[in-house]
């Protein structure tokens, strides 16, 4: 298992960026019945797994970048909540971790920043390891909004590989393509406020 590194994981992920994505992660939860298990694929700091602590049975973060782990785990020891854990994992290895099945798996713009097999690969494995998957991404095409704007920006000053694998997320019709690809089935999907973002619940 690599580490991956980013220079604004940890403090300054947790402060500027994840909060951008609350609204993608009210949809999520709502798609959601309560008191489920979950796991969540590429958690960053765990925002999402902090907000939905109280809703559901058991809620799992994982993410490869360390620093992001180890904030939320710092995170996790000043709130003492029981039922929620983080894990510095591989998406593709979860199966050794957590032989159950969850009943839902969750990955909020991460599939955008992988290469297209990884993409391919992760939701493959998602698919084993929970009864349906909720995937939060940017629509393709972004919008010609002042939203849509700054994502692309946003984008292009993550990196030269980041923002590579965006034109390819973007090149192969984005969470549509996706699904069509590895045929699984829309159950039920939402376009964020902005028209940014896109949620898709599927399996």
């Amino acid at each position: 298992m690599q580490n991956k590194f980013h220079w604004y994981d940890g403090l300054f992920y947790d402060k500027a960026i994840a909060p951008n994505q609350d609204g993608t992660f009210a949809i999520m939860r709502a798609m959601m019945k309560a008191n489920s298990t979950i796991i969540d694929v590429g958690t960053g700091t765990g925002r999402f797994v902090f907000q939905a602590a109280a809703k559901y049975k058991t809620v799992v973060g994982i993410d490869l970048s360390s620093r992001n782990i180890n904030f939320a785990n710092s995170e996790l020891k000043k709130n003492n909540i029981p039922n929620i854990s983080f894990l510095h994992a591989n998406a593709l290895e979860i199966k050794s971790h957590f032989p159950d099945k969850f009943d839902y798996s969750t990955i909020s713009y991460v599939i955008h920043e992988m290469p297209f097999e990884m993409r391919i690969n992760v939701l493959k494995t998602l698919k084993e390891i929970s009864n349906e998957i909720i995937i939060g991404d940017y629509f393709v095409p972004q919008p010609k909004n002042k939203r849509g704007f700054s994502n692309r920006i946003a984008e292009f000053l993550a990196g030269f590989d980041h923002f590579n694998n965006y034109l390819n997320f973007v090149k192969h019709n984005g969470i549509y393509g996706l699904v069509e690809q590895l045929g699984l089935q829309i159950i039920q999907e939402k376009i964020g406020v902005h028209g940014t973002s896109h949620i898709v619940r599927v399996k």
